[in-house]
């Protein structure tokens, strides 16, 4: 598509552009291992790790009004498709994969990609195939041209700058004790190590017409990688950055304001690319710089990452235009607890991997329209608590952690038997009860071997049920979190579980479950044992747990459990800036002048 004026939208209707010579410039960089698409078209792999996310963020920076010819991307735009559409002809060397299955990956990518490729030219990257190197990427910032359309961030301009990264990434030794060859690899540190990102295709050497006056891995330590000129490592992008802080030719160092650089590296261990920040000796670059990652600097990132989280949040605020005074911290935290909420997957595993409860896990609880035994109440109430710790509104501007009143009122309501009730007398037929005059089966129910049988009191929830539109009953009482904030009643994930209320016609009696590891081994927190009345029933009737590891059966406290699997195991975003872009506001930064109308 060529240069408009007018782009129609569905999201966000007619954006008009104009000239802004003092407009951010935006970079959207997608790499990828060599190995996986560096190649000939029967070494490649099936799905591109980066371009379906270089196209969800362009089309993000669009609808917010960025113009077009503000966006540089570097991607396999052009060279993966062709690989797609080599496979729907079924034309790839000892092609394994049937041709519809190539297609059905065309129509998916060219969806993600659509406004992409609607407005490139020939449906390809500003930079693409071969183009798609280090080197490229460097070029790009420093305003280094290697032809004469190409697309740079003028080395000439103060302009704010912005780019994403979106690849693989990882780690190796810088040195050994002992040096080179010698003894053992010293142990990771920015001391030692160079963190680095893939990309698919070597970067050309100074002998091979690029515009460097020494070869850009001469100062790197790259301890004898075969692939280095594919990486792209942390050292680099330091210089890079100080490239950007050079005062243009336009404006003496004295009086031009530091330039603004924000940036996203979305890849595995992206943390460590960032280490620079943080060493006291390091010296920084002369720019207003806000860094952010996707994952500490020893752990993997999920796909998607923090990209797409990130990307929406800075679509919405570019869009509420100047009169939005969002901060880049602020985006930076409300796009951290969309990314916890939309990726709960993972800590929920791991919780469920740490505790469960043995009672509830062997019984079959029945639901109308699930097979028997299909709907597990344990995984919706832990679902529902993680839902609510990163939907929640932050206790305060400073504190930016998830509130786990939830998950804290899920143990006690357990443990307590407000969670569950159990029939005083054993029956044959499943319980019913009566629902505008008609008599309807529980949901939400399970028999014990005795004939009883439990009923989980948060099934009308769950269900959608309006706990209120019974007469009758009271209103559940207002929670409060441990941090003393009151949480609202109208928190669209708030555990209500009605306790005696879920059935008052049945004679019933709290059913006390106890919370244990599964297997593995438990956190070292303490652990609180909650003991009951002999006069109480309590789910006592069941085999011992088949499960495996030393501390199987022994009690678990949830919240301490969820916070030790967020500390050790799940990929967590994180940033570093510096003083000079405190308390700015994104509009300001990025000079997004145009916006949706």
């Amino acid at each position: 598509m060529a240069a408009a004026e007018v782009f129609s939208s569905a999201d966000c209707g007619p954006v008009r552009l104009s000239d802004h010579p003092n407009g951010a410039w935006f970079v959207l960089c997608g790499g990828e291992a060599q190995s996986l698409q560096g190649g000939p078209y029967a070494t490649r792999e099936f799905v591109h790790t980066s371009i379906p996310f270089v196209g969800e963020a362009y089309a993000a920076l669009r609808s917010a009004g960025v113009p077009m010819e503000r966006i540089i991307t570097i991607a396999q735009l052009d060279d993966y498709l062709r690989y797609l559409r080599s496979g729907v002809a079924e034309a790839i060397p000892d092609q394994q994969i049937p041709g519809h299955y190539y297609q059905e990956q065309l129509d998916r990518t060219s969806a993600s990609c659509a406004r992409w490729l609607a407005e490139s030219e020939g449906g390809r990257a500003d930079y693409d195939h071969a183009d798609v190197n280090a080197a490229t990427f460097m070029n790009v910032l420093a305003g280094k041209r290697t032809g004469a359309e190409s697309k740079v961030v003028p080395a000439d301009s103060d302009a704010p700058v912005f780019f994403g990264l979106y690849s693989h990434g990882d780690s190796h030794a810088a040195k050994r004790e002992g040096g080179e060859g010698a003894g053992e690899v010293v142990p990771h540190s920015y001391h030692s190590a160079e963190w680095f990102i893939h990309f698919p295709y070597p970067a050309p050497g100074a002998e091979e017409g690029q515009n460097n006056a020494t070869d850009m891995y001469d100062f790197v330590a790259t301890e004898g990688q075969s692939n280095h000129r594919n990486l792209l490592y942390a050292t680099q992008i330091r210089l890079a950055l100080h490239a950007l802080a050079s005062p243009s030719s336009s404006s003496s160092s004295a009086s031009r304001k530091k330039r603004p650089v924000i940036s996203l590296l979305n890849c595995c261990r992206s943390g460590g690319l960032l280490e620079f920040m943080r060493r006291p000796s390091a010296i920084q670059p002369d720019l207003a710089l806000f860094l952010m990652c996707s994952s500490q600097g020893h752990r993997d990132s999920l796909v998607s990452g923090f990209w797409s989280a990130f990307f929406s949040e800075l679509r919405d605020t570019l869009r509420r235009g100047s009169g939005s005074d969002t901060d880049m911290m602020q985006l930076f935290f409300v796009a951290e607890r969309r990314y916890h909420r939309e990726n709960k997957y993972e800590a929920l595993n791991h919780l469920k991997e740490a505790a469960f409860s043995y009672d509830i896990w062997q019984s079959e609880f029945h639901f109308s329209g699930a097979r028997v035994g299909n709907v597990d109440p344990w995984h919706l109430d832990l679902t529902a608590a993680l839902t609510t710790a990163w939907e929640s509104e932050p206790a305060s501007d400073n504190d930016n952690g998830p509130d786990w009143t939830a998950l804290e009122r899920l143990q006690q309501s357990y443990e307590t038997g407000g969670a569950f009730r159990v029939t005083t007398k054993p029956s044959a037929q499943r319980p019913t009860h009566l629902v505008r005059g008609v008599t309807q089966p529980i949901e939400g129910v399970a028999q014990l071997q005795d004939g009883r049988w439990v009923l989980w009191t948060r099934s009308r929830q769950h269900l959608g049920e309006r706990l209120s539109g019974t007469a009758g009953r009271s209103p559940l009482q207002p929670l409060e979190s441990s941090n003393g904030r009151p949480v609202h009643e109208n928190e669209k994930t708030q555990l209500l579980f009605e306790g005696d209320e879920v059935a008052p016609e049945l004679a019933t009696q709290p059913y006390r479950v106890r919370i244990t590891a599964w297997k593995g081994r438990v956190p070292d927190v303490k652990i609180t044992t909650h003991h009951h009345s002999a006069s109480q029933p309590t789910a006592t009737n069941c085999k011992p747990p088949a499960t495996t590891g030393s501390n199987a059966g022994r009690s678990v406290d949830l919240v301490e459990t969820i916070k030790r699997i967020y500390a050790d195991k799940i990929a967590i975003p994180g940033q570093v800036h510096n003083r000079h872009i405190e308390g700015r506001s994104v509009h300001e930064l990025l000079r997004s002048h145009a916006r949706g109308t």
